[in-house]
């Protein structure tokens, strides 16, 4: 399902994921407290601009010694420069940076996090993964969305607001905290350039899902790797520092979670630092540059990056118009989202080896699916057309597995031509023509039935 908000940096997440290879775009509009303004702004030729002529604009607040912010500020300048210089582009101006105390940086982000996530539509979503049996049944998806964008914040680029927002650091940012705004500060760069927080919402609100989850893995690859770059700069000292900090950060919501979440969470940053680490390898900061003109648009391109390359898009398959009688679709009525390969691989990972999920999502050529709902009820139908007869087949091989274990349908029934499984208070049925697809499933026996005869199967 489509999220607008991906995740909020927390140290540990962006130090995790470039040293075993999670997103920080935010839309809240919420108004900071203020104390002092300066608007002093970064020249554009910022590569010979010395640190101490950087003066930082922005706000505080109230309950903060000034000589703390005006530390912060200068350290924020600094590291300003330094992200010019790793990225290899001037700011247009200086960002603003709103500096604030433990109570407000916490209501900062609640704020942020009840205005992009909807509870009723988590709800639906939690019924939707419990379905295809990747949530236990009845978990309460908003609330565990609240602690986990919740967890370790340390800071966030806030693309509505054109802000910068970082907790106070009384005693000066840690070398892990210095990373972590590092990567934000990339962020607020990279935004002033490409507008990718402008596109990114259009793509959350008009996109298919699969586009959005490619479009911010650019974004999240391209600042973790000027992360990375400005690890590689830290003393010996400063980085057995920043790695001996991050493994001290206790996380129990991010390690409570199910595995694909915690994949799913990390995907922009891991898997958007291999497809940059292969743009600079074909171009150089250039191809990163111009990769923002002309986006990756499938997760199958940021997963295998000679799809990329070679414009290789999805293959043209039609909406779905099922709906079943008296059913609502989930999603205020929009028809058709899409898995994509790499959501394809997060629902097999919960009955398949890593290893055969990815070889199975692999061979991706598009899908369709639709959401529906009735009270309690839920029904989904997904229409998959592989690169090949033999993708759709190993497609076809991996569901049965799934519908079989991880939505415990029980035992299965050939019916006309497809596989049925309709014995365990559920609905469940797969039926592959070539290199096409039809997956249905639904808690209601009478609405996946009409479903089927909907589709002509």
């Amino acid at each position: 399902m489509k999220a607008r908000l991906l995740a909020l940096s927390g140290a540990a997440v962006v130090v995790l994921a470039t040293c075993t290879g999670g997103a920080d775009t935010t839309t809240s509009t919420t108004q900071s407290p203020s104390t002092t303004e300066s608007s002093t702004t970064l020249p554009a030729d910022t590569t010979t601009t010395t640190l101490a002529e950087v003066t930082v604009p922005g706000s505080a607040s109230d309950s903060l010694d000034p000589f703390v912010v005006e530390r912060i500020q200068r350290e924020l300048g600094e590291l300003m420069v330094e992200a010019a210089e790793v990225r290899g582009l001037p700011f247009l101006s200086t960002p603003t940076v709103v500096i604030l105390d433990e109570a407000e940086f916490t209501a900062r982000v609640a704020d942020l996090i009840a205005e992009d996530l909807d509870e009723d539509d988590l709800a639906t979503d939690a019924a939707f993964l419990s379905l295809l049996g990747m949530l236990p049944e009845g978990t309460d998806l908003y609330g565990l969305y609240i602690d986990l964008y919740s967890e370790q914040v340390a800071g966030f680029y806030d693309g509505d607001a054109l802000e910068m927002v970082v907790p106070a650091s009384p005693d000066g940012f840690t070398p892990l905290q210095r990373i972590t705004v590092m990567h934000e500060l990339v962020h607020a760069l990279t935004d002033q350039h490409f507008d990718f927080n402008g596109e990114y919402d259009t793509l959350i609100d008009e996109g298919n899902g699969d586009d959005a989850s490619a479009y911010i893995a650019l974004i999240e690859g391209d600042a973790q790797r000027a992360s990375f770059v400005y690890m590689e700069g830290l003393s010996p000292l400063e980085a057995v520092q920043a790695a001996t900090e991050a493994f001290r950060i206790e996380s129990p919501v991010f390690d409570s979670v199910p595995g694909w979440m915690r994949d799913d969470l990390l995907f922009p940053y891991q898997q958007g630092l291999n497809f940059t680490d292969a743009l600079i390898g074909s171009g150089g900061l250039a191809a990163v540059d111009s990769a923002y003109s002309e986006p990756p648009t499938t997760t199958e391109q940021i997963l295998d990056f000679t799809k990329y390359e070679i414009g290789e898009g999805p293959r043209e398959l039609p909406a779905l118009t099922t709906l079943p009688s008296g059913w609502e679709i989930h999603d205020e009525g929009t028809y058709g989202e899409t898995f994509g390969e790499w959501g394809l691989r997060q629902v097999l990972g919960e009955s398949l080896s890593p290893g055969l999920a990815t070889q199975t999502a692999a061979g991706w050529g598009n899908d369709n699916f639709a959401v529906y709902t009735r009270g309690e009820d839920m029904a989904i139908v997904m229409h998959y057309i592989g690169d090949s007869e033999r993708d759709a087949e190993e497609l076809a091989d991996g569901l049965i597995v799934h519908g079989r274990t991880a939505m415990a349908g029980g035992a299965a029934v050939e019916s006309g031509g497809g596989l049925l499984y309709d014995q365990a208070g559920k609905y469940i049925f797969i039926d592959r023509v070539a290199d096409e697809l039809f997956f249905i499933a639904s808690t209601d026996l009478d609405a996946g039935h009409e479903l089927r005869v909907q589709l002509g199967l």
